[in-house]
């Protein structure tokens, strides 16, 4: 009969064997592609993976047992894996590679931008904090997200001062508006993926008379019952429209991808952009409310021309987003576009068909902030 102390021993020897199994399959299948929710989604996590296989590996030397061997072995993958996607992120932390895929620059007013991104999360309440951040930072552009009747009635003491913009207000997670101090050009809300899911496309006219393209995007997250396929559709859209531009240009919004997804690498190529985290940090800025389960969500992707002079995450107001603050000085590229290999605008045209009104599909997710057919009008 086995003693009290060998029973736990070895109930817990078994869960930690099964759940090595199981973070080294949430490693590994995102690797796949798939659209299935839950596994694009375990791209997420990929610090906390990395932290908790390292715990479950050391733990597993306790028995040292041949299946223990293997789970380690297997364990060691999975860490190698996580470590590939965030070295050009925490590698800086070390030493002092990779070097930044945006240049540092300073430049004079007239070609300054100071661009902020929130997402505000539709349900916060929380009276004019937010304001009073955007008031001290006082940016030239600001992106923001979840944008329902009431945050559009606190939003709009920023009329005054920011003049220019575009907004498509929505009773759920979808609401957007931009506001600008520059004036815009060239405005247009885009329905990228047939699924009432606004994005705003606009172009600012600086001080120097040089051009900024805006992209500013909030693709619906992976989440239960609704696939990848919808948030991939629109960046790929994105980066498409963003391929030719001639003038500079970023991407802006919560992406809802992690900066190590390869459809966010896929974005950059195509869409011409860089990641101002890689070389610097990771710049958390979900979930501002939770103490484990965080990661980068908010993206300010700068394209050719553009230099960077200040990145920060801001500090929290209530949402569960922490805003993004950049500074950049914009100039007109010293390059045209290249054309597009065929191969290349293909696929990416097959992602955007791919995920043409999924949102609205039959057995679509409808949890609170999902859309049905009745929300808007077509």
């Amino acid at each position: 009969m086995i003693s009290v102390g060998e029973a736990v021993g070895w109930v817990l020897r078994v869960a930690l064997l099964i759940a090595a199994l199981v973070l080294l399959i949430l490693t590994l299948l995102p690797i796949s592609h798939a659209d299935t929710w839950w596994i694009r989604y375990a791209m997420y996590p990929a610090l906390q993976f990395a932290g908790l296989m390292l715990a479950i590996a050391l733990l597993l030397l306790i028995w040292r047992g041949v299946i223990e061997w293997i789970a380690i072995a297997g364990l060691l993958v999975g860490i190698s894996i996580q470590v590939s996607r965030l070295a050009p992120y925490l590698a800086p932390l070390v030493v002092n590679v990779p070097a930044p895929t945006v240049t540092d620059g300073n430049c004079g007013t007239a070609n300054r931008v100071r661009l902020l991104e929130v997402n505000v999360q539709r349900t916060n309440r929380h009276d004019h904090a937010l304001l009073n951040i955007v008031r001290h930072v006082d940016p030239d552009i600001a992106w923001f997200q979840e944008v329902d009747d009431w945050w559009e009635s606190e939003l709009s003491a920023l009329d005054p001062s920011m003049p220019y913009g575009l907004l498509d207000v929505q009773p759920n997670y979808f609401g957007v508006h931009l506001y600008s101090k520059l004036p815009l050009t060239d405005t247009s809300t885009q329905d990228l993926t047939n699924s009432n899911n606004p994005s705003i496309f606009a172009t600012a006219t600086l001080p120097s008379g040089d051009r900024l393209r805006i992209y500013a995007v909030h693709p619906r997250p992976p989440q239960v019952g609704q696939s990848a396929a919808e948030r991939d559709a629109q960046l790929m859209a994105t980066a498409l429209a963003a391929h030719g531009d001639t003038e500079a240009h970023l991407v802006a919004g919560d992406l809802n991808a992690v900066p190590w997804d390869d459809i966010l690498r896929r974005v950059e190529t195509i869409g011409r952009v860089a990641d101002p985290r890689v070389g610097r940090g990771l710049f958390i800025t979900w979930n501002a409310n939770r103490t484990f389960a965080k990661w980068p969500l908010d993206h300010l992707l700068p394209g050719p021309g553009i230099t960077l002079s200040r990145l920060e995450v801001l500090p929290p107001f209530g949402s569960d987003h922490r805003p993004l603050l950049a500074d950049f000085c914009v100039a007109k590229p010293a390059a045209s576009p290249q054309p597009l290999d065929p191969a290349v605008k293909q696929a990416a045209e097959a992602v955007v068909v791919h995920g043409q009104g999924k949102a609205r599909s039959p057995g679509a997710a409808t949890p609170e902030g999902s859309e049905t057919h009745e929300d808007r009008p077509n």
